[in-house]
């Protein structure tokens, strides 16, 4: 599979030049594709900069390392880390680089989950990255990390995070919100929810509006009853596992 596409995918950005290396690919490979293609330029690039989008990946100390000493070969910086994972972001920071979390990368991440199955990587997403402006909020003692997502997620765009996600707007039909922890969306929920990804039975959907025709928390599956939906619609409902099924009740603060 490394053959047969490009790990890395190159693209001019606001602020320099956007590099997202695919998952599915040992990183040694990605830095090189990245030097070569660099070099290839004669010296285009040279004083440019370079946000890295890695996804899920996890870098250790050297392949940061290796990362820094390619740019500085092609006279390129580095303005900026993007990932998910909360141990490369710190990294990054205690590096001297700025790092923010996102999702634009080349893969379809599914984070700690396939990491603990050992399992491959998933094949190329065809499904768009959310152009969205993803906060996340540090998480309190012994609590999940919340992600804010300050807007509407359309048709075809995916949200998955390893923590907690809150949606500050609707998530419409052929939308996705995937997470480790609770799903919350302040707005009407028609998309797909997925809450407890990690297999926790203990998670919660929580919308204003409760009009998916499906739901999943950890390995369970809801799938919504069309004579409830008025009900749902008017009232802010609460979808928990309870006694070994998935339920949804109003609820109330």
């Amino acid at each position: 599979m490394q053959g047969a596409v490009d790990p890395i995918q190159l693209r001019g950005a606001r602020h320099g030049i956007l590099v997202s290396v695919r998952e599915d690919v040992d990183f040694a490979i990605a830095v090189e594709a990245l030097r070569v293609r660099l070099a290839q330029e004669n010296g285009f690039y040279a004083g440019s900069g370079v946000s890295l989008d890695l996804g899920w990946r996890e870098l250790g100390e050297s392949e940061m390392e290796r990362l820094e000493a390619v740019l500085a070969e092609c006279g390129v910086g580095l303005l900026g880390i993007i990932s998910t994972s909360l141990t490369t972001r710190a990294r990054a920071e205690a590096r001297g680089h700025k790092a923010i979390i996102g999702r634009l990368g080349l893969s379809q991440h599914q984070g700690r989950a396939i990491r603990r199955e050992g399992g491959a990587r998933p094949p190329l997403s065809s499904v768009p990255a959310v152009p969205a402006d993803p906060v996340p909020l540090a998480p309190g003692p012994d609590k999940d990390p919340t992600l804010m997502v300050r807007r509407t997620l359309r048709s075809g765009q995916t949200v998955r995070y390893t923590g907690n996600v809150v949606i500050m707007g609707d998530v419409n039909p052929g939308a996705t919100v995937e997470a480790e922890g609770d799903v919350v969306v302040l707005g009407s929920l028609r998309g797909q929810a997925h809450a407890g990804t990690s297999g926790r039975e203990g998670s919660v959907v929580v919308a204003l509006a409760m009009l998916a025709t499906q739901l999943r928390i950890g390995e369970l599956i809801w799938v919504g009853e069309a004579e409830n939906r008025k009900k749902r619609e008017a009232t802010p409902m609460r979808a928990s596992v309870i006694q070994g099924q998935i339920r949804v009740e109003p609820f109330s603060a």
